[in-house]
């Protein structure tokens, strides 16, 4: 069931009392319950209504959300940022997760400029490039670099190219004589080439180290359980017992569960 987002948005009600938005296109897990106590675990956002419906189409106007400081908008089909500009108090924004959706272009040095208090962008997983580069003040790409290296900016180039044209602006900064921009062509160069390598000899060795750990560890943890369990067999019972009562219980919720393994204790320790 599919639904357009700005029909959406202008359903919403008390749209003035709105700090954080919360689109995302995902879809909500449905919720169950306890076997015991039938509490609810986990059910319907409280954040929105629009459970399990797929929000299409773009995003036109904000132009009600008057105190919206946070926008999550991933997993949509969004191919721009126009509808930020509909924003009426633009300073308030600190930050906003377009990840996943199909933003073709963005403009950094608009984007700091009219919205100066924005802390956070995601834009990863998007074909995006970067355009009006040269638009940037010092300052600013500075900012935009530097929240790159901090993880509050986030991108990547899997399907855009904006960590390339990031770099060859600050490569074209560089040549130009302007030599403070040589530690960010170097990390940006550093990052590109981590995204574009496999490194897939270092996580092998890393999973060999780590799973022949495990199997050493499992032996002595093993061999450790046998030796305890040996003179005492009321341990061996209790073990099985709790074994057994993990299948019984993996269905309830964490409280039943704390009460069914002391209750079980305790009849195991009377002989029950």
């Amino acid at each position: 069931m599919s639904r357009q987002i700005q029909e959406y948005l202008n359903s919403l009600v008390n749209k003035s009392r709105v700090y954080y938005l919360d689109l995302n296109n995902q879809l909500q897990k449905q919720g169950y319950q306890c076997a015991t106590c039938h509490q609810n675990l986990a059910g319907k956002c409280e954040n929105c209504n629009n459970q399990n419906k797929q929000l299409t189409g773009e995003i036109t106007n904000l132009s009600e959300f008057t105190h919206l400081k946070g926008v999550n908008v991933s997993n949509n089909q969004l191919t721009n940022l126009n509808f930020l500009n509909t924003l009426p108090n633009k300073e308030q924004l600190k930050g906003i997760n377009l990840f996943g959706n199909q933003i073709k272009e963005v403009d950094f040095a608009d984007l700091f400029t009219k919205f100066p208090n924005l802390e956070k962008i995601n834009l990863q997983n998007n074909p995006v490039k970067a355009k009006n580069l040269n638009n940037l003040t010092t300052q600013q790409f500075n900012r935009l670099v530097q929240g790159i290296k901090e993880k509050k900016i986030r991108v990547d180039s899997f399907k855009g190219t904006i960590l390339t044209d990031l770099l060859t602006y600050a490569q074209q900064l560089t040549t130009s004589g302007n030599n403070q921009q040589q530690q960010n062509t170097q990390y940006l160069q550093t990052l590109i080439q981590h995204e574009n390598s496999p490194n897939l000899q270092p996580k092998n060795n890393n999973n060999s180290l780590l799973i022949g750990g495990l199997i050493i560890f499992g032996q002595l943890l093993t061999s450790l359980i046998a030796e305890i369990n040996k003179p005492k067999p009321a341990t061996k019972k209790i073990v099985r017992g709790l074994s057994e009562l993990e299948q019984e219980t993996k269905k309830d919720c964490s409280h039943c569960q704390h009460q069914k393994y002391a209750e079980q204790i305790r009849q195991l320790n009377e002989g029950k």
